[in-house]
């Protein structure tokens, strides 16, 4: 290992006993990540040393908390989704996609059957029938009952 890099790790365990994270994180490093933190600015390096964290939590399907209040939006790929707030509305891709292929947890907004382009209204009483989802064997919900659904698309 160079001189560099023990000081640049020497550096990285500095920082992250600043923010109460574990010495293990740093150590865990490889000195070719280590090398790469060079010249970057400590705010960038605090943020490298919480992203495993961060992707813990997300892989647990929480929001991330430095996203502030989460927005309902929705993703081209994964339906309705939490982001950040000064997310546009719609997007082609999250950060959620590859979590949600991979089979784990994604936070979802509440969505109502009546407003998506799978839903079938009742024929006798459309405006207050149950109704059913076109996507076969799913269970429908009452049109404004709020819940959460992966398969819910806009009209």
């Amino acid at each position: 290992m160079s001189q560099r890099v023990a000081d640049l790790r020497a550096h990285l365990l500095t920082l992250a006993a600043d923010e109460g994270l574990p010495a293990d994180r740093v150590h865990a490093l490889d000195d070719a990540d280590v090398a790469a933190c060079a010249d970057l600015p400590d705010d960038t390096l605090r943020a490298y040393l919480h992203l495993p964290e961060r992707g813990q939590r997300m892989d647990a399907g929480q929001v991330p908390p430095e996203w502030g209040e989460p927005a309902r939006r929705t993703c081209e790929g994964c339906g309705p989704v939490l982001l950040w707030p000064e997310c546009p509305p719609v997007v082609k891709a999250c950060p959620w996609c590859f979590r949600r292929k991979a089979g784990k947890a994604i936070p979802r907004p509440p969505v109502t059957c009546g407003d998506c382009r799978h839903y079938l209204p009742d024929a006798v009483n459309p405006d207050a029938g149950l109704g059913r989802c076109a996507l076969g064997a799913r269970r429908a919900y009452w049109p404004m009952k709020p819940h959460r659904c992966a398969d819910w698309r806009a009209p």
